[in-house]
């Protein structure tokens, strides 16, 4: 077997960047970010939604700009290595590779918190993270087929869920959205809380060269959020429809609270079912944080992907027990959630606009070194 269909092996198809741009984008934000936002915003924070949606499809545009080359994909490691060179290009790769690991860390987390709170209130924290880890470093080990299929499974098996937004929609209160006002500070100060629940989306910068025709897959990314964004507009609205003011500011996990709303004659408690199907959600969060990891470290160090797989893995692992308490798990959110407001609000547009600058001198340059007359 030649090289050539060696690598087409590990490619997939335009299509499956909907599903892997989306199930980075759900995860454990969606169970209280609109207590946060409503907190910066009020019940004006719908708007704060929809804001932030448009702006990271903008975003979205400008890492489709920046990483392909002439129609060939590259990651951001070339991107970096070109632009600043071997060593300040490697640190800021290395800078990315800290994110993405402290991203798989805070959804692992954060989910196995929720569980102790709803479901098992004396859970002890490490054999449920190396249960995750586990499986986690089975599906890697396997390739990004078996990654992308997990991201797949991800978004199909627990769609059905969107459904339960319909039962607490009998005691809404429609006026509590009344007046729309639009103030700038607030939006603002909302939309860099509101990031958290949209962060993920650039693991683009890594998986590119492995679609298949990537360029074609700029639309299925901007689909994969739209999606995203029409889903936590949703749950934004049914949330405020049903919660005053005051209780939506005693309630920290205002999505699992909606499901105690639902009743069905063989179910008492739905948000148990809700909290086990969401594993299916979680999943590919930390799946595709810990492949970009083992992945850009293999770059980097010139290695094979499965050690570099393990050592994430076990740093992962390391990490997940060592946060216990409910402030340090929220100041973890909170740091990641800053870092990821920096990194896409203003990394990514200062390095397309980088690229524009070089793209523009050299075709310039090619245009000035033209055979003479």
């Amino acid at each position: 077997m030649s090289v050539q269909n060696i690598k087409s092996m590990s490619h997939v198809s335009p299509f499956y960047v909907f599903f892997l741009v989306h199930s980075m984008q759900i995860g454990v934000g969606i169970f209280g970010f609109q207590r946060y936002i409503a907190m910066d915003a009020g019940y004006n924070a719908w708007i704060t939604v929809i804001l932030t949606g448009l702006l990271i499809h903008i975003l979205i545009w400008m890492l489709y700009r920046i990483l392909l080359d002439g129609g060939k994909p590259r990651d951001i490691i070339d991107v970096h290595r070109q632009y600043f060179g071997k060593y300040i290009g490697n640190l800021l790769s290395w800078a990315f590779l800290v994110y993405f690991l402290f991203m798989g860390i805070t959804v692992l987390r954060t989910y196995i918190e929720v569980i102790q709170i709803w479901m098992f209130p004396t859970l002890i924290t490490w054999p449920v993270a190396l249960f995750f880890i586990l499986i986690v470093t089975y599906g890697i080990f396997n390739g990004f087929r078996v990654v992308t299929g997990i991201a797949f499974l991800g978004v199909v098996l627990p769609f059905g869920l969107i459904l339960t937004l319909i039962s607490p929609l009998e005691f809404a209160n429609y006026d509590r959205i009344l007046p729309v006002e639009f103030i700038l500070g607030e939006q603002t100060a909302a939309v860099k809380t509101m990031t958290l629940s949209f962060i993920g989306f650039e693991s683009l910068a890594f998986y590119l060269p492995f679609i298949n025709g990537a360029q074609k897959s700029q639309k299925w990314a901007h689909a994969g959020h739209g999606l995203t964004t029409l889903m936590y507009l949703a749950v934004t609205l049914v949330t405020f429809f049903y919660y005053s003011r005051l209780h939506l500011e005693r309630v920290i996990y205002p999505s699992l609270s909606l499901w105690k709303v639902l009743e069905l004659p063989v179910i008492e408690r739905f948000e148990y079912v809700g909290l086990s199907m969401w594993l299916l959600v979680v999943m590919p969060n930390i799946i595709i944080s810990v492949w970009v990891v083992s992945r850009g470290m293999k770059k980097l160090l010139r290695t094979k992907q499965r050690h570099t797989l393990f050592f994430t893995a076990g740093t992962l692992f390391l990490f997940t027990i060592a946060f216990e308490t409910r402030e340090a798990i929220d100041n973890l959110n909170n740091h990641v959630s800053t870092v990821g407001f920096y990194i896409i609000f203003c990394y990514v547009p200062a390095l397309f606009i980088l690229t524009a600058i070089i793209r523009r001198f050299r075709s310039d340059g090619k245009k000035n070194s033209g055979p003479s007359v």
